[in-house]
């Protein structure tokens, strides 16, 4: 089963919500449910589990399955490189 985990940052900053994170050299500015995620993924943490954690603490998406939502939000943050893919 493949698992998540939140890449180690350089710095972050932390209000609202939301963050930046210095991550290579490169600031991203991640949304609420992005930081909320790497939060959650301080170890690694499967898709499922993360589901779990945020559908309890967003409640159900408005639209598909909470999987299928979390599913797209870590493919974004391992694109910008905020996640990393590790065995577990």
């Amino acid at each position: 089963m493949v698992s998540v985990r939140a890449v180690v940052a350089h710095d972050e900053l932390h209000r609202g919500g939301e963050s930046l994170v210095l991550v290579d050299g490169q600031v991203h500015r991640v949304s609420a449910l992005g930081t909320f995620i790497r939060e959650q993924a301080d170890g690694p943490v499967t898709l499922e589990e993360l589901a779990q954690v945020l559908e309890t603490a967003f409640g159900p998406p408005p639209e598909g399955t909470a999987l299928e939502q979390t599913r797209a939000a870590v493919e974004v943050l391992l694109a910008a490189g905020l996640l990393e893919a590790v065995a577990g």
